[in-house]
């Protein structure tokens, strides 16, 4: 994934964010500082919805590093470390540092000569780096520091003899980041304690970040979290099962499940084609009056649930349409988490008259990372021919090259481990 500076100073005057003053939490006795971090002036009301969505910011003063692109910067030239960590002393000539046992360092000397760096005579070998850092020279010094609405890490009270303030870490380093700039803003202070300083803040600034980064990562991250909540229409989550007996470009979904999965094609032939169906379901629900595209929409979702509400006579319509509807169709399915085009496989679709799981090839279970543990699989239909022909030209394994693999050359889709060993061993006994 990669990411875009944000412009900061555009953002703040877009979105006419409001200035973070005081590190204080309450101002008196249960009065919020209007000032602080979690004032309700300046990011709504307790329990509001504004209060989840309005970001302020912190005043730096000075010019620091954006933290996001400390590591990038750090690689362009050995130098630049050392000056940072005040190791080496430079003069600053021509646009670049040279060596000088009578010349400057520290962070203000190296952020003040920065936007002069001549980066055509660095050490390094990678462009992408420092073309990176000629497209965003205006956004890598900031000025201002967005503080993460109030309502995201909001203050709680805990009821109890002695009141409890609790909040989270991230409020704290917030904290911290303002009374480091009140310290620095100080005009009358000498240089080498602002440096010192300076390095505080910017080390606050990159634990900030931290803290943001390892929020977004991994398989409890925002990002993969919200992912696996995303709800899709007319699909679903089966536990799975394998059958040696399924071909690999094929899966096993039961009658009922496949007419909620392909709902509108399924209302399509009861209500546009013939009246058949129609009736079939208005004697099983013993209705005298015709049943209208709620109520069957309704008996689909309850069919789900419990099938055997279904007599043999409807039943046995149900499954000639769906095959009819499912002939030449493909269906997608996954388990998450997904990482890459490989977690996806487009699959024809194989009717069963009885059951609720998803019964797939065991050969096909290496490629998503499924097992015998009660995995689950998510399953959406295709409903358009532009889907339909791209899932079979890219997801599909028979129309692909189903042994590369696309994350890793080092590794294929279909390996033969335990289960596919066996399954072939009890296709090919006889």
């Amino acid at each position: 994934m990669k990411l875009n500076l944000l412009d900061i100073d555009d953002f703040i005057k877009r979105k006419n964010l409001m200035e973070v003053l005081s590190s204080q939490i309450f101002l008196s006795k249960n009065k919020l500082d209007p000032e602080g971090l979690f004032s309700e002036s300046i990011f709504g009301l307790i329990g509001s919805n504004k209060r989840r969505l309005k970001f302020a910011y912190i005043n730096l003063v000075r010019e620091f590093i954006h933290p996001e692109t400390w590591r990038i910067i750090l690689k362009l030239d050995p130098k630049f470390s050392k000056i940072i960590s005040e190791k080496e002393k430079f003069d600053f000539i021509n646009g670049e540092f040279i060596p000088n046992e009578n010349g400057k360092t520290g962070l203000s000397f190296f952020i003040n000569s920065f936007k002069d760096i001549d980066f055509t005579k660095l050490s390094t070998k990678k462009n992408k780096d420092i073309n990176f850092v000629k497209k965003n020279l205006n956004k890598i010094l900031i000025t201002k520091f967005l503080v993460l609405p109030a309502g995201l890490r909001d203050i709680q009270l805990s009821s109890s003899v002695h009141t409890k303030i609790q909040f989270s870490d991230i409020t704290n380093l917030y904290r911290s980041l303002i009374q480091q700039i009140k310290i620095v803003s100080d005009k009358d202070l000498e240089l080498s304690i602002i440096d010192q300083v300076m390095i505080q803040v910017q080390n606050i600034l990159l634990k900030i970040n931290t803290w943001f980064k390892n929020r977004l990562k991994g398989k409890y991250g925002i990002i993969r979290n919200a992912m696996i909540k995303k709800s899709i229409d007319y699909s679903g989550r089966f536990v799975i099962t394998t059958d040696n007996k399924i071909p690999m470009n094929e899966i096993g979904l039961s009658w009922q499940n496949l007419l909620k999965l392909f709902e509108p094609f399924v209302l399509h032939e009861l209500f546009k084609k013939n009246n058949d169906g129609l009736k079939l379901i208005q004697q099983n629900l013993n209705k005298n009056e015709k049943v209208d595209i709620f109520q069957v929409k309704k008996f689909l979702t309850r069919i789900i649930s419990d099938p055997t509400i279904v007599n043999e006579p409807l039943k046995e319509y149900f499954i000639n349409i769906i095959k009819k509807i499912t002939k030449d169709k493909l269906i997608v399915y996954k388990r998450d988490p997904v990482e890459n085009r490989e977690s996806w496989v487009a699959s024809n679709i194989r009717v069963l008259d009885e059951g609720s799981v998803l019964k797939v090839n065991p050969l096909n279970l290496p490629r998503t990372g499924g097992d015998h543990d009660g995995d689950v699989f998510a399953v959406a239909s295709l409903f358009t021919n532009e889907a339909q022909q791209e899932a079979k030209e890219k997801l599909h394994p028979f129309s692909m090259n189903m042994w590369s693999s696309v994350s890793s050359s080092n590794k294929i889709p279909y390996s033969i481990d335990m289960d596919a060993a066996t399954a072939i061993y009890a296709a090919t006994k006889n």
